[in-house]
């Protein structure tokens, strides 16, 4: 109340029209609404399907089923963790703390590339998949090869070389034939350093098993591929690794999705 000058009165209305007094006035409402809605941060409720969760993460990691006390203990521990946990969160640590930011974020990812349905790929996608990634999969190939020289410098090299190819031709094994036989399995660049680019083009589309003649600067040759290995493998011969490339590519491109969606919700401003 106010005496017949009004000053107290008037002092009052004053300060009730003072903005801060409004700030402070919604903050405790504010305040009051979260704590009868949200309950008090630091009263944490241990419900009965938190205990059989820690009970069932105790079975998972120890193959049993733990005793009272060791219930008492890992429900004392998850109590510790948590208190600790929400004082983290109310001091802003996870906002300050760059490695925190980094879990946070690849939870989120992992979460959103774990609710990816899972199914197995079909036959087409699956081919589609080693054509647009055949490279991971592709390796070089490789000749294994015999080669028998006649030295250009030996003015019977022709003679020999003929007579040589009669002899395997009439079924004769070539370690019997008297000449020393070289062999190797290399990739094409390899034959091509060791013989040269034409050589080693022309070894690189010989049939197999048969000896043919080839000609470097300074020998005559008799050439065989016997097997050639590598390459591009079918669908069926690595469709394993190929079904879990595929899945894994596709539970990424979900989290990148979802990582793209949630990044599209927010402004973000640059300040001076």
């Amino acid at each position: 109340m106010s005496d017949t000058t009004g000053r107290p009165m008037g002092s009052f209305a004053r300060l009730l029209r003072e903005p801060v007094v409004h700030f402070l006035f919604i903050g405790a409402l504010l305040f009051l609404a979260h704590r009868l809605i949200v309950g008090d941060p630091r009263v944490v409720v241990v419900s009965g399907g938190l205990k059989a969760d820690v009970e069932r993460r105790f079975r998972d990691e120890t193959g049993r089923a733990p005793t009272e006390a060791e219930l008492q203990t890992a429900l004392d521990r998850w109590k510790r963790d948590e208190a600790l946990y929400r004082e983290a969160l109310r001091e802003g640590l996870d906002r300050q703390d760059a490695t925190v930011r980094t879990v946070l974020a690849d939870k989120l990812r992992a979460r959103a590339a774990q609710q990816t349905p899972a199914r197995e790929p079909t036959d087409a996608e699956l081919d589609a998949w080693l054509a647009a990634h055949r490279s991971q999969y592709e390796t070089p190939l490789r000749y294994s090869f015999e080669v028998v020289a006649f030295p250009k410098s030996d003015p019977e090299a022709e003679t020999q070389r003929s007579t040589y190819r009669r002899a395997l031709a009439d079924g004769a094994d070539p370690k019997t034939l008297g000449r020393p036989i070289a062999g190797g399995n290399l990739t094409r660049d390899k034959l091509a350093a060791k013989f040269g680019p034409a050589v080693s083009e022309s070894m690189c589309n010989l049939p197999l098993a048969t000896w043919q003649p080839l000609e470097t600067g300074d020998s005559l040759l008799l050439a065989r591929v016997n097997r050639i290995e590598g390459g591009l493998p079918s669908r069926e011969a690595i469709r394993a690794t190929l079904v879990a490339d595929w899945v894994a590519a596709r539970k990424k491109q979900a989290a990148d999705d979802f990582v793209e969606s949630v990044v599209a919700r927010y402004r973000f401003e640059e300040a001076p």
